[in-house]
């Protein structure tokens, strides 16, 4: 068994764990505002940051991208420091857990706007495509944001212009409170296939088929063209944390699969629970090393304000 398919499963786990420090910190009152998790969407975000290049690739992400970002690359303890509203953030803790940027990590941005996010990863595949340099856009989003009017713009946009796009959809099934099946006629793969995209589906349940789903709509996405991937997804929590229905941490079900499969492919049980070990002793200090520091103050804006001559100069 490859090692970086156990170090996969760690990262799975290193997500999973960060996602319940920050729950610690919501339920205390330290994250400002509503914190929507990344809690079962682990396996996607995971395999989407292996086969994308941080270098020249630019991934976009929805209000539900802690995991995202953390996969991409973007430095845990200051992605922490930004949800919780601490200095060292990724913008000093003034944008919050909606709002999280590391382009350094090929993560451009996560978006509190519900489909924003689709046209900004089409700006940064333009971008590309006129620089020559062989990278890509990539938007992820949910059901829910599938049929905003700008999503099915830029899927048009994306064909015609012939861009290096790739849209992911994360099924989860739930769009905020309404289920999928009651807001979406149709198929989603057909949907995109009838704009002339080249289009997938995978289930995250199943490590081996999803990361072949991802490579093989990256690859295409960079030689051929714009390109969809749907890949199912569970949302183990409420739309934010706080709401759902007595949500665990100790068990989701792509994570589950994916360890019964290294199991199956002869990776000993003590191998795995030592990546759970790690994964939870290093989220778990990221989080506490973000926690104290201190908050962020608008003060931090004032040397910008003084170079522009004001917030509307």
């Amino acid at each position: 068994m490859n090692t970086v398919v156990l170090e996969h499963y760690q990262r799975c786990w290193f997500i999973r764990c960060f996602e319940r420090a920050i729950a610690k910190q919501a339920s205390a009152g330290n994250v400002p505002g509503l914190v929507h998790l990344s809690t079962g969407s682990e396996v996607a975000d995971v395999l989407l940051g292996h086969w994308v290049d941080a270098e020249r690739d630019h991934v976009t992400g929805s209000h539900r991208s802690h995991g995202l970002a953390l996969a991409c690359g973007a430095n845990p303890i200051a992605v922490a420091k930004e949800i919780l509203g601490r200095e060292g953030g990724l913008s000093d803790g003034l944008a919050g857990t909606q709002h999280l940027l590391a382009p350094e990590a090929g993560f451009l941005t996560s978006n509190g706007i519900v489909g924003a996010q689709v046209p900004l990863a089409a700006g940064a595949a333009l971008s590309a495509k006129a620089a020559a340099i062989d990278g890509t856009g990539v938007a992820v989003f949910g059901d829910g944001a599938a049929n905003q009017g700008a999503v099915l713009e830029t899927m048009n946009l994306a064909v015609a212009l012939k861009l290096p796009l790739l849209f992911v959809l994360y099924n989860n099934g739930m769009a905020q409170t309404t289920a999928a099946t009651d807001a979406t006629a149709g198929n989603f793969c057909d949907r995109a296939r009838s704009f002339d995209l080249a289009a997938w589906s995978a289930d995250s349940a199943s490590y081996d088929a999803c990361s072949n789903a991802v490579q093989k709509a990256v690859a295409h996405t960079r030689t051929e063209g714009p390109a969809f991937l749907e890949i199912t997804v569970t949302r183990d929590h409420g739309h934010y944390y706080g709401e759902e229905r007595n949500g665990g941490f100790e068990h989701s079900q792509a994570i589950d699969e994916f360890g019964e499969w290294l199991v199956a492919s002869g990776v000993p049980e003590k191998s795995l629970s030592a990546a759970r070990q790690t994964a939870k002793n290093d989220a778990e200090a990221a989080i506490a090393e973000a926690a104290s520091a201190p908050l962020a103050s608008p003060e931090i804006l004032k040397p910008w304000i003084q170079s522009t001559g004001g917030a509307g100069g």
